[in-house]
């Protein structure tokens, strides 16, 4: 074999060898984050479709170096932490991480800390493990392209504005291990269609499902006691809610500028309804007060479709309060006539009759 020969072979040889540890390299496993960074700075620019996969032996001290070694070098990852002992996803680990695209979290995880993945805007779907107890808050925050995650029944709490901002997020099952939802926790989730709350919520709590433009059913258990402020305000595409009568109370704003809302039943347990709670709910057509309730200011602000409201009884507001403002003279009507139904004829603004 003269030399010429033998200097192709061997470049050939070499060509496979760097070939094969390049194919090969991202399922090594890395033990540190400052060898995540060096590797991945000899990659070369990649897309979110082409993630470059990584394995890694890591504690919870080092998800923070990991995330920010993630950040620094501008390259799409996929991160399988599955071979580790974690138990914990530490707070604020991933925040604004918007290359990170998957993440494989082990089942040794019973908790994911505040912030854990805020902002990670490269993330489309994740899996949460069926040991965590508990979602923090802020935890998935502005993961705008998540758009499937699933919650194992392991799951008791899911804290404040856990997922507020996942634009992308379509549809989510809470199983009925959750006993607690946090405020905001599915805020401005605007490709959000439909929820079912399990029977094991007492309690909706402020903004919960505020600026959800696209959800278009939702279903309250008989276990839900209070509704919040702002709950699910700005929700333009709710047609039609069932308030079940295990409710007691209906915050300030709750539904307000529901502007697709037509029809409301709300339910005689019901003693309180906050300020403004049905305000800018333009072409609602009907609602029934029920009696003994105590009803906020600006009710029915803006209500321009309103034609009929039944009072069944005693109701009470402030005395400077005008729970009817924009309604014509139906407060004078009230308080004039008392209980029953009051109607407002076809293009009239002003003028309601009792029946």
């Amino acid at each position: 074999m003269n030399n010429k020969i033998k200097v192709i072979i061997a470049t050939f040889v070499v060509v496979i060898f760097f070939s094969v540890s390049a194919c090969t390299a991202g399922a090594q496993t890395l033990n540190s984050a400052e060898a995540l960074k060096e590797y991945l700075d000899k990659q070369p620019a990649n897309s979110p479709d082409k993630p470059i996969r990584v394995t890694m032996n890591a504690n919870a001290p080092m998800m923070k170096k990991i995330g920010e070694a993630i950040t620094s070098a501008g390259k799409y990852v996929s991160l399988n932490l599955s071979g580790n002992a974690l138990t914990t996803i530490p707070e604020l680990a991933f925040d604004d991480c918007a290359t990170l695209t998957a993440i494989t979290i082990p089942n040794s995880v019973t908790s994911i800390g505040r912030s854990a993945f805020a902002g990670c805007s490269g993330l489309t779907s994740i899996t949460i493990p069926n040991r965590v107890i508990s979602i923090d808050d802020t935890a998935f925050i502005y993961c705008i392209n998540l758009t499937n995650v699933t919650i194992p029944d392991s799951v008791i709490s899911i804290g404040n504005q856990a997922f507020n901002g996942c634009l992308s997020l379509a549809s989510v099952t809470i199983p009925t291990s959750v006993t607690s939802i946090g405020g905001a926790a599915f805020a401005s989730c605007t490709s959000l269609t439909s929820v079912i709350i399990p029977s094991s919520i007492t309690s909706i709590e402020g903004n919960t499902f505020a600026n959800c433009t696209s959800l278009i059913n939702i279903t309250i258990p008989n276990s839900v006691i209070s509704i919040g402020n702002w709950a699910f305000s700005d929700c333009s595409r709710l047609t039609s809610i069932t308030i079940p009568d295990s409710v007691t109370s209906i915050g300030d704003r709750t539904f307000f500028d529901c502007t697709s809302l037509t029809s409301i039943t709300i339910p005689n347990s019901v003693i309180s309804i906050g300020d403004l709670a049905f305000s800018g709910c333009a072409n609602l057509t009907s609602v029934n007060i029920p009696k003994n309730s105590s009803i906020g200011d600006l009710l029915f602000g803006r209500c321009n479709s309103l034609t009929s409201i039944k009072i069944e009884g005693t109701i009470e507001f402030g005395y400077n309060s005008n729970p009817f403002s924009g309604l014509g003279d139906l407060r004078t009507k009230y308080l004039a006539g008392g209980i029953g139904t009051y109607t407002r004829p076809n293009g009239s603004s002003n003028t309601w009759t009792k029946q």
